[in-house]
């Protein structure tokens, strides 16, 4: 049976799901798992096209609406009729492999959001402390600046990359209005502008240096981990990859204008899998995504990375889940609110990233501007 898994997340779901795919393999003799890191954007598309999906691959469940897209046309199978057990998990989870009712793919056990990494002993040096409160924080970054650090590693030249800062700014600006875009009411645009004033001022003063227009996301951690900057905005997925450094590092949720440290929604989908209606071994395969939604899967996932676990049987991983788990409030995620809002002539979600977020960041439009430009999207009907 053919399984392809996440490319970009190789780095970190290895160890895991080797040891994974062994568990399953030894549960069941009579089937073997040929596992290959060969899915990314361009691939999926292109086996979607010439109708040469894997048995079972990875999806992002409803983080997209590429899952969505995949079940409306015939591409993937609903699995209620091989019973996955969705008692350990709550609500939002389950909702994550649903499309109109119907479970697409194997269940989230984590939740997962992007965070501040930071280095301690830099801190130290210049008696600096993880920030409470928003003006802390644009304190720490003046301090920082003041004294010829660069504060924030940052990529400026991936969609993705450059989008994790707004990502974690987001909650502490604009959280009312991402919940109006979930229900079709409109949005404040003095707020917005706020936003987007503040993203913009990150690259005015200078805390992600003077180079980070040619940086990707891997040239940010590479810089964070070399210690040449202070800080990096990342993922809790991509713990791992700083835990194996010798770095002293700490970790804070974005704190607020309100004083409140935020998270973002997100599921963890690592171990988010669905069955191709291709497949030839369909009851195999739904019988791996069932396995990838049982404690036993999620368990060895969490002793190889520790997550914040989001079912309440899993044993966390040390210390760091705790600092994983300090933030004060769980805001919404502003591309699935974006996403919420699309329809067949308006896609803001894709505007935010591939326009209003280079432009903002090559300093080519205002936070006013870029509030018009998403406006104008978001009017189209």
């Amino acid at each position: 049976m053919k399984v392809w898994g996440d490319l970009i997340n190789q780095a970190i779901a290895e160890e895991p799901f080797k040891k994974i795919n062994e568990a399953f393999m030894a549960k069941h003799p009579n089937i073997k798992i040929d596992y290959e890191f060969a899915q990314n954007e361009d691939s999926l598309n292109v086996a979607l096209q010439a109708n040469t999906l894997p048995d079972a691959f990875f999806v992002q469940g409803n983080k997209s609406t590429k899952m969505k897209e995949m079940a409306k046309a015939g591409q993937i199978i609903p699995l209620d009729e091989y019973k996955i057990d969705s008692s350990r998990f709550p609500e939002e989870a389950i909702n994550y492999t649903l499309v109109d009712g119907k479970m697409y793919s194997s269940l989230p056990s984590f939740f997962d959001y992007a965070m501040i990494y930071y280095n301690k002993d830099i801190f130290a040096k210049y008696s600096l402390e993880a920030p409470k409160t928003w003006d802390d924080f644009l304190k720490t970054l003046d301090t920082l600046v003041a004294n010829g650090v660069t504060p924030i590693a940052v990529g400026g030249n991936g969609d993705f990359d450059r989008y994790w800062p707004i990502q974690e700014m987001a909650p502490a600006f604009i959280n009312e209005d991402m919940i109006n875009l979930y229900e079709g009411k409109p949005i404040d645009e003095a707020r917005m502008t706020e936003l987007f004033d503040a993203y913009r001022m990150f690259v005015d003063k200078g805390y992600y240096g003077k180079d980070f227009v040619a940086m990707d996301g891997k040239a940010a951690q590479l810089a964070f981990t070399n210690g040449k900057t202070a800080m990096i905005f990342d993922g809790t997925w991509n713990n791992t990859i700083y835990e194996q450094t010798s770095l002293n590092i700490g970790r804070f949720a974005m704190p607020g204008k309100d004083g409140v440290r935020y998270a973002q929604e997100g599921m963890n989908n690592l171990t988010t899998y669905a069955v191709a209606a291709t497949s030839k071994h369909p009851k195999e395969a739904a019988e791996y995504v069932k396995f990838l939604s049982s404690l036993e899967a999620a368990q060895i996932v969490e002793d190889a990375n520790g997550h914040v676990p989001i079912v309440k049987d899993i044993k966390p991983k040390g210390e760091i889940v705790a600092e994983f788990s300090a933030f004060d409030k769980v805001g919404k995620n502003i591309y699935h609110a974006f996403s919420a809002a699309a329809n067949e002539k308006s896609k803001p979600q894709d505007l935010l990233l591939t326009e209003i977020l280079p432009k903002l960041m090559l300093k080519k439009i205002t936070g006013a501007e870029a509030t018009q430009i998403l406006q104008q999207e978001l009017a189209k009907k």
